[in-house]
C-alpha cells in the first residue's frame, strides 16, 4: 500500500511538473513584432475574444486557435480564402486581429489583401500588406480553451496553475527527501541494533559451548581425584567455616560503616543546628542594633525639637524686652 502511494505521488507531481513548464512555456515564451506572442516551433496560439469568425469555416469566441507564424516573403505570397493574423491599431493601441482574406492586389513590390470576418457584414477598413501580417490560420480551433489560456495568461491564472503547482512539486521532493533520510537513518540504526545482537548471541553462544567444554571434561578428572575421596569432607567443613568467617566480617564491616554513617549524619546535623543558631543569634542582633539606631534617632529628634522650642522662648522673650 506505500509503495502505491508513492507511484501514485510520483505521477502527480510529474503531471503538476510538466502541466506547469507547458503554461510556462506558453504563457513566457518568445515575442513577435511589438507583443508578446506564445509560440513554439513556429507555431503560435491565440485566444479569440470576438464573434467576427463564427460561421462553418471559421471559429467561436473564446476559441484556443493555432497559427503558422510567417516570415516577410511568405506574408507577401498569400491567398484569397487564407485566414490571416494580422496588428492593428485602434485609437493608437495596437491588437491582433484574425480574418479571411476577400482580395488581393499587387501594388509595386508588395501585395495589399482586403480582409473581412466570417460573421461580419462589410470588410475591413484598411488593406494590410505583408509589413503587419503575423501568420496564417492552420485550420486548427478548440472551442473554450481560448478562455482558459486567457485565464493561465492573468495573474491569479499564473498564480493558480504555475507558481502554486511549482510549490507543490518543490514541497513534496523536499518531503520526500526528508523521508528518505530519516528512513536511512532508522535502517542504520535498526542494522545496528541487529548487529549488536548478533555479537551478544555469538558471546553467549561462545560461554555456553566453554561451559560445555568444562562439563564434559569433568568426568575425565574424576578418576584421579578419587583417591582423596577420604579428605574431601573435611575440605567441605573448611570451606563452609571460611564462608562463615567471611559472612561475619562482612557483617561487622556492615555495622561499622552504618555506624560511621550514623556519626557523620549525627556531626552534619550537629553543624546545621549550630549554624541554625548561630543565624539567629545573628538576627536578633541586627535587630537589637536597629532598635537601638531607632531608639538614638528618636532622641537626636527630641533633642532637636526641644532646642528649638527654646530658641523660639528666647526670640519670644526679647521681643517682649522690647
Amino acid at each position: 500500500m506505500k509503495k502505491v502511494g508513492k507511484i501514485v505521488g510520483n505521477v502527480f507531481v510529474t503531471i503538476i511538473l510538466i502541466f506547469s513548464i507547458v503554461m510556462t512555456v506558453l504563457v513566457i515564451s518568445s515575442t513577435v513584432g511589438d507583443a508578446k506572442l506564445p509560440n513554439l516551433f513556429g507555431k503560435a496560439i491565440m485566444s479569440v475574444q470576438t464573434d467576427s469568425m463564427e460561421g462553418p469555416e471559421g471559429f467561436p469566441v473564446g476559441s484556443l486557435i493555432v497559427i503558422e507564424l510567417l516570415d516577410r516573403d511568405q506574408a507577401n505570397d498569400l491567398n484569397v480564402g487564407d485566414v490571416v493574423t494580422y496588428t492593428a491599431y485602434y485609437e493608437q493601441q495596437m491588437y491582433y486581429d484574425t480574418h479571411r482574406i476577400i482580395e488581393k492586389e499587387w501594388h509595386g513590390s508588395y501585395n495589399y489583401y482586403t480582409t473581412k470576418g466570417d460573421n461580419t457584414v462589410t470588410h475591413d477598413e484598411f488593406p494590410i500588406n505583408c509589413e503587419s501580417i503575423i501568420g496564417v490560420w492552420t485550420g486548427i480551433a478548440i472551442p473554450k480553451l481560448g478562455t482558459i489560456m486567457d485565464f493561465l495568461q492573468s495573474q491569479l491564472g499564473f498564480m493558480l496553475c504555475v507558481v502554486i503547482p511549482t510549490a507543490i512539486f518543490f514541497f513534496f521532493e523536499l518531503f520526500k527527501f526528508i523521508s528518505t533520510l530519516m528512513d536511512a537513518k532508522k535502517e542504520k540504526a535498526v542494522a545496528a541494533v541487529k548487529d549488536a545482537e548478533e555479537e551478544i548471541k555469538q558471546r553467549l553462544m561462545a560461554e555456553i559451548q566453554a561451559h560445555q567444554a568444562e562439563s564434559n571434561s569433568a568426568p575425565a578428572k574424576a578418576p584421579e581425584e578419587k583417591p582423596q575421596a577420604p579428605a574431601e569432607p573435611e575440605k567441605k567443613e573448611e570451606t563452609e567455616d571460611e564462608i562463615k568467617k567471611k559472612a561475619v566480617e562482612e557483617y561487622i564491616k556492615q555495622q561499622e560503616a552504618e555506624k560511621a554513617a550514623a556519626a557523620k549524619a549525627a556531626e552534619e546535623e550537629k553543624i546545621k543546628k549550630k549554624a541554625v543558631e548561630e543565624y539567629i543569634k545573628q538576627q536578633e542582633a541586627e535587630k537589637a542594633a536597629a532598635e537601638k539606631a531607632a531608639k538614638e534617632e528618636e532622641l537626636k529628634k527630641q533633642a532637636i525639637a526641644e532646642y528649638l522650642a527654646q530658641q523660639e522662648a528666647e526670640k519670644a522673650a526679647e521681643e517682649s524686652d522690647k
